[in-house]
């Protein structure tokens, strides 16, 4: 038997706007949108009514750390806590004396210290709770980016769908071999266990941090296997000036993580002549960033149909530059989706923020919707299940209850859904959590 779900707006991201209507659902699965007025109640059963509310597909966000969630909200105080931590300290100073704290790269090491001081058990709750930050902002499905596989169990147990990034890191060719082994073995087993909400991924981490020979090989595997790529691009000034001279701060990150210095293929080259230098342009890769691209990049990128995964909050944090929404646009249309990164470096997960954020009057509502939702699930290659409110899709939507002088477009002033729905499982209500962990 179906449900449904009434309000007085919903945008299903399919370019239509329907009013005075109801969203069916069966089975969890989305089966129709009616006019209220011919809704047949006895074919039904459950009827709720939000009135005064827009109702759109769950949000779809294409780059998180969700593991650094809590980051610094330690409290373990035994010994080997306080050794980890003044091991840290110690490297710190060893390895990046002179380097501004302010700099990029010194908070990146301090992002890391603070992760390899927590335990186990802390950094599932911090993922933990990214994932319930995610869902209470209207995010039914998320790229996650990490090394580890430890989440993976969480994530099968979890309502909302995911796109779980592996990241890679190497330095010579040994070790880009090494690395390979280790991630096909984990990709192997974890694709006999992951549930059918879960997909997986690989995430070079960025070209001054992961090694030619690693590039060469990931190319490879995921053309013959299928699998998407994203990888950090242009994103910083050291990253630039790597790529330009053959060293800069970036060097001292990578002995500061155990890895030794390497040198690029050929100096003076933009982050995207790297990429094509390396056969790795295609429609197969995402990238994050991308805050140092110029004209002649962009013009590669989308001759290619690369998508990006868009996160201007977090660029001007960290980096104090940005690709503005007009460049996007031009150079990305339909082709990008927003990212929020972590709690580490941003105030909270809400893609609303992000598009609020850059948006200025170039995006109306309708537009916008759509790159939080059908946008991106279809670089995701989730467009089949997710994205938008049409037959058969999975029913993940948010509904946005408005007052009294709103219309929908009152939708991209709010920060958060209040209630969230996960193939018609209700697992946000008036802003607070539905689910058991």
């Amino acid at each position: 038997m179906a449900k449904a779900y009434k309000a007085k707006w919903i945008i299903p991201s399919d370019g239509n706007v329907y009013q005075d209507c109801a969203l069916i659902a069966e089975e969890g699965k989305v089966a129709s949108i009616v006019k209220q007025s011919e809704l047949k109640e006895e074919m039904l059963t459950h009827i709720k009514d939000f009135g005064n509310a827009v109702i759109t597909p769950g949000f779809v966000n294409l780059h998180n750390h969700l593991q650094y969630s809590l980051l610094g909200a330690s409290k373990n105080k035994n010994l080997k806590a306080k050794l980890k931590k003044l091991y840290t300290i110690i490297k710190k100073h060893y390895f990046l004396t002179g380097i501004s704290k302010k700099s990029f790269i010194y908070r990146l090491a301090n992002l890391l210290s603070d992760y390899f001081c927590m335990t186990r058990e802390e950094k599932i709750a911090s993922f933990k709770y990214g994932i319930e930050q995610s869902l209470l902002s209207g995010t039914t499905a998320v790229a996650q980016l990490s090394k580890e596989s430890k989440y993976f169990d969480v994530l099968n147990e979890m309502p909302l769908k995911t796109y779980l990034f592996f990241e890679l890191f190497s330095d010579s060719v040994e070790s880009s071999k090494a690395e390979f082994r280790t991630i096909k073995k984990k990709i192997d087993k974890l694709k006999m266990q992951k549930s059918d909400n879960t997909f997986i991924g690989v995430a070079p981490h960025s070209v001054c941090c992961v090694h030619k020979r690693l590039f060469k090989i990931l190319m490879k595997y995921c053309k013959k296997n299928n699998i998407l790529m994203t990888i950090r691009l242009a994103e910083s000034k050291e990253e630039i000036d790597w790529l330009k001279h053959g060293f800069s701060d970036v060097d001292l990150l990578n002995e500061f993580t155990g890895n030794k210095k390497f040198e690029p293929l050929a100096h003076d080259l933009s982050p995207v002549e790297y990429l094509k230098e390396l056969g790795i342009l295609s429609k197969q890769l995402i990238i994050s960033y991308g805050n140092y691209l110029k004209t002649e990049d962009l013009e590669i990128l989308k001759e290619n149909k690369v998508s990006l995964a868009y996160c201007p909050r977090i660029s001007d944090n960290l980096h104090n530059k940005k690709l503005d929404l007009n460049t996007v646009l031009t150079y990305f249309q339909n082709r990008f989706g927003f990212g929020v990164n972590s709690l580490a470096f941003n105030s909270d997960l809400s893609l609303l923020e992000e598009l609020k954020y850059v948006n200025q009057g170039q995006l109306n509502t309708v537009e916008a919707l759509k790159y939080l939702t059908i946008i991106p699930a279809k670089i995701l290659r989730l467009n089949n299940t997710i994205g938008s409110l049409e037959l058969d899709k999975d029913a993940d939507f948010n509904v946005f209850e408005l007052n009294e002088n709103e219309d929908y477009n009152a939708v991209l002033n709010k920060s958060r859904p209040n209630h969230v729905y996960i193939k018609a499982r209700r697992v946000v209500k008036r802003g607070e959590l539905n689910i058991k962990n």
